[in-house]
C-alpha cells in the first residue's frame, strides 16, 4: 500500500433538438445517444439518426464540438481551488462577470479542520490555503445556486453526477461545457491516508476539477485550472472520469 500525506488539486456544434416537438432536448429528458460510426459518411448520420429513433427523445451526437472558452488560472489565490474556479470559467463564459476569488471568499460553503468536512456539501478546508483538499457536486451547485439566486438570473447549477461520458458530449454540443471530476492530468489516483471521509472511504491527495470544452472521435478538449493539460486522449477521459465517480455538474438556464 501506497502511503501518501498530500493535498488536493495542489468541430461545429451541433443543437440536437426533440424529433416530435422541434424543441430543444432538456436535461430531464430520457435519451438514447446515436454515436457515429467510421465507415458512415457524417452527412449521412443525420437522416439515420432519425430514422432510428424511438418513442425515447433521441439524441445524435455529433462527430465533434468545440467551444470557445476562456481558462482561468486558480493560481496564486486558490492552491486547491480547482472546482470554484472552474465554476467561474463556465460563468464567464456564459457572461457573468464573477471572479474565482467573489465565488470562493463569498458563495462557496467551506468547513475547517478540513478532516471533519463532508466533501458532499462542503469544501474541505478553504481553497486558499496550501493544505486543504477538495469538495464534490453538492458544495459547487450550492455556491453557483446562491449567486445565481442573488442576481435573480434564469440559470441554475445543476448536479449530472452518474451521466455517462455520451451524454457530456452532447452537453458540450449543445453549446454547454461541463464541469468534470477526475484527477491532475489524468493521472492514476492517489490516497491521502491520514483520515477518512464521512462515508469512511479515503480521500483523494490527486483529485481535480475541471471543465470540458469539446471532443472529436478522438479526443477531449479542456480548460484546467491548473494549467497542466489543455486535450487528452478520449479513452483515458471516460476511464478517469468513472474511476472518479461520475461527477459533473452543467450551469444551464431553467
Amino acid at each position: 500500500m501506497l502511503l501518501v500525506a498530500l493535498s488536493a488539486c495542489g468541430a461545429t456544434a451541433v443543437i440536437p433538438q426533440d424529433a416530435a416537438t422541434g424543441e430543444t432536448a432538456s436535461a430531464s429528458s430520457r435519451m438514447s445517444y446515436i454515436l457515429p460510426e467510421e465507415d458512415i459518411p457524417a452527412d449521412v448520420w443525420p437522416v439515420l439518426s432519425v430514422l432510428q429513433q424511438t418513442a425515447e427523445t433521441s439524441i445524435w451526437l455529433p462527430f465533434g464540438a468545440q467551444l470557445e472558452v476562456e481558462n482561468i488560472d486558480q493560481n496564486p489565490e486558490l492552491p486547491n481551488g480547482c472546482e470554484i474556479t472552474s465554476a467561474a470559467i463556465v460563468l464567464q463564459y456564459l457572461g457573468f462577470p464573477v471572479d474565482k476569488v467573489t465565488l470562493a471568499e463569498e458563495y462557496l460553503p467551506t468547513h475547517s479542520p478540513y478532516w471533519e468536512a463532508d466533501p458532499n456539501v462542503e469544501f474541505m478546508g478553504n481553497p486558499a490555503d496550501e493544505l486543504a483538499f477538495y469538495c464534490l457536486p453538492g458544495a459547487v451547485v450550492t455556491a453557483v445556486n446562491a449567486y445565481l439566486e442573488e442576481l435573480g438570473s434564469g440559470y441554475q447549477a445543476l448536479d449530472i453526477s452518474g451521466a455517462p461520458v455520451e451524454e457530456l458530449y452532447q452537453w458540450v454540443a449543445n453549446g454547454t461545457p461541463v464541469l468534470v471530476w477526475t484527477t491532475r492530468a489524468f493521472s492514476d489516483p492517489l490516497y491521502n491516508y491520514t483520515f477518512q471521509l464521512p462515508n469512511g472511504s479515503w480521500p483523494y491527495s490527486n483529485s481535480h476539477c475541471l471543465v470540458l470544452t469539446g471532443y472529436d472521435t478522438e479526443t477531449c478538449y479542456l480548460a484546467d485550472p491548473m494549467q497542466e493539460i489543455s486535450e487528452v486522449d478520449r479513452d483515458r477521459f471516460a476511464l478517469c472520469y468513472e474511476e472518479r465517480g461520475s461527477y459533473a455538474v452543467v450551469i444551464a438556464e431553467e
